[in-house]
């Protein structure tokens, strides 16, 4: 550990770092998967009807195991989850190694033997927390079970926990806090809040620290509806039509495929929203009382998945129009905007299911991004198949971006670890919620060895937004994420600021500043609570700015929280560790 100050009277520095936001996913239109499970190559489909280790039948969610890498499908027409040894290496084709739902790899009956903890009916969503927990949403049987240790039991394990029942013999549709009614998508944000889009009752519920709450437990939140007895459909910002699947990305804004409105709801600071709470943004649609469905640029059809990068990318699984449509910068968009990239078409313009082949579709359902293996996973349900899009070769790689304010200057860093066809990039400023080029730097072309750059603005008071827009010789450019920097003090200064780089591995910085002279200590703690680090411990002299350094080589990847006490401020902050 290591800690410094830095006197508001000379400066103030602030720096965000971003890791590899250019090399986060390089898309292409149309651009063809890289692998495929359930078949042993890109132009079979079969309906396969009885088994086994190595088919799927309509295939409808997929996720990976942060820590072990295990890949899980829910194979939701064989009424089972199959698991993967590594999600990463697999061939063509590879055999599952462990089945959840049945009790071996050849049997498809609805609860086979008879509902219990042991058994799934039509399973469709499924997430893998940090701690290593399954979460499968058990569509038919209204509820949604948990595994522990998911990437280690055995084949045929019971499940360790249900919510949306009150055991695991029930499977009685309703609308309560504590029942559901057909669940579609599951996820598990940083803070270990479950959310669930119960679709039939037409909302999402919110359930804090889902690993240790009890069976059959309420939740503590819903969107869709003002209340927990309501389940009427609408098209308002704050009401939903059979939602289906959810997200939360690393800044905690939820985003909900409200599938039969033919849009995407975003919902900042979710987890402190209040019951019924209206969404901050929607895409697809220009407003939130408008529902066309459309095959346009800016449209939608019936959206069903959602998924997040780290570079700020949304991506919509958009089934009724077989694609999947890309938002670059999704959270500072403006309502109904056109999306950067498709996959599934060629076109923006298309709706086709397309012959067979590694870039067509037929109704995809959900979404997956590997950030760690710069891997998206994508169940195509009616190819009865799940694809893999690898786009670990990277036409250029930015390592850091990092905004500092010296002297009433903001000095922007970068640099690149590769380049391919690099052109330069084009500084743009944040002004009035519009973008605005300030700046051109001019790249290095093509080159494997890491180059450095740097832009400098003269800036008066106040707090700014900047990116980089990357641009290639042919004209084709990719955004990095967003850096701030605050010129001169405002009372917002005084906080516990973000880590940077988040994700980290295996240091980060975090920051702290004080109004006033007090005792005061900053901690690291685990999922579990438990202190893993004691970051400072003493007399903070006010107006001034802490940096500490906080290296995490002896902790394994996952979710941390760092918390600043002292006699005015209470605060708390998550990072995420990735190895």
């Amino acid at each position: 550990m290591k800690q410094g100050r830095i006197l508001f009277a000379f400066m103030f520095l602030l720096t965000v770092t971003s890791l590899s936001v250019f090399a986060q996913v390089p898309l292409a239109d149309n651009m063809p998967a890289s692998g495929v499970l359930g078949t042993t190559d890109f132009i079979t489909n079969t309906n396969y009807a009885s088994p086994s280790t190595t088919t799927l039948s309509e295939p409808a969610g997929v996720a990976v195991d942060p820590t072990t890498g295990k890949l899980f499908v829910a194979d939701r027409d064989n009424r089972r989850v199959l698991r993967w040894s590594s999600a990463d290496k697999m061939v063509n084709g590879s055999a599952a190694e462990a089945v959840l739902g049945q009790p071996d790899f050849v049997t498809r009956t609805r609860n086979t033997g008879g509902l219990s903890a042991a058994t799934t009916n039509d399973p469709v969503g499924v997430f893998v927390d940090a701690n290593g927990r399954l979460w499968v949403a058990d569509m038919t049987n209204n509820r949604v079970l948990r595994f522990d240790n998911a990437s280690t039991i055995a084949s045929a394990s019971p499940a360790n926990g249900v919510l949306g029942q009150p055991d695991f013999v029930t499977n009685t549709a309703g609308v309560t806090a504590n029942k559901m009614t057909t669940p579609t998508g599951v996820f598990v944000d940083g803070n270990g809040t479950l959310w669930v889009a119960d679709r039939a009752n037409n909302r999402v519920l919110r359930f804090a620290n889902a690993a240790t709450i009890a069976n059959g437990a309420a939740a503590d939140g819903v969107l869709g509806q003002a209340d927990f007895v309501s389940a009427t459909t609408g098209l308002t910002a704050s009401t939903m039509n059979a939602p289906w699947g959810v997200n939360v990305d690393v800044a905690g804004r939820l985003w909900v495929a409200d599938r039969v409105n033919n849009r995407v709801l975003r919902f900042d600071n979710a987890a402190s929203k209040a019951n019924g709470a209206a969404a901050d943004g929607v895409i697809g649609e220009p407003d939130f009382t408008t529902s066309v469905f459309n095959k346009t640029r800016g449209g939608l059809g019936e959206p069903r998945g959602v998924a997040t990068d780290a570079a700020g990318r949304l991506y919509v699984v958009d089934e009724g129009n077989t694609r999947v449509m890309v938002y670059n910068n999704a959270a500072g968009l403006a309502n109904g905007p056109n999306a950067n990239n498709v996959l599934g078409q060629t076109d923006f313009n298309s709706d086709l299911s397309s012959p067979i082949s590694a870039s067509s579709l037929n109704y995809p359902l959900s979404i997956f991004i590997d950030n760690a293996n710069n891997n998206i996973w994508l169940p195509d349900i009616y190819n009865h198949r799940v694809l893999r899009y690898s786009v670990s070769n990277l036409p250029v790689e930015l390592v850091s971006f990092t905004a500092t304010v010296i002297s009433g200057k903001v000095e922007l860093s970068w640099s690149t670890a590769t380049e391919k066809n690099n052109a330069g990039f084009a500084i743009e400023k944040n002004v009035n919620n519009v973008w605005n080029q300030i700046g051109y730097v001019k790249g290095q072309g093509t080159s494997t060895e890491r180059k450095n750059y740097s832009f400098t603005e003269n800036a008066t008071t106040g707090k700014y937004q900047y990116r980089l827009k990357q641009i290639d010789y042919d004209g084709k450019f990719e955004y990095s994420n967003v850096v701030e920097a605050t010129v001169g003090l405002t009372v917002d200064d005084y906080k516990l600021g973000q880590n940077y780089p988040n994700p980290f591995n295996p240091n980060t910085t975090i920051t702290f500043a004080l109004k006033n002279t007090e005792h005061a200590t900053v901690t690291v703690h685990n999922m579990l609570g438990q202190t893993v680090e004691t970051l400072f411990s003493g007399i903070a002299t006010g107006n001034e700015v802490y940096s500490l350094t906080f290296d995490a080589k002896n902790l394994s990847s996952g979710i941390y929280f760092y918390t600043l006490r002292s006699e005015s401020m209470n605060e708390v902050r998550k990072m995420s560790l990735m190895k």
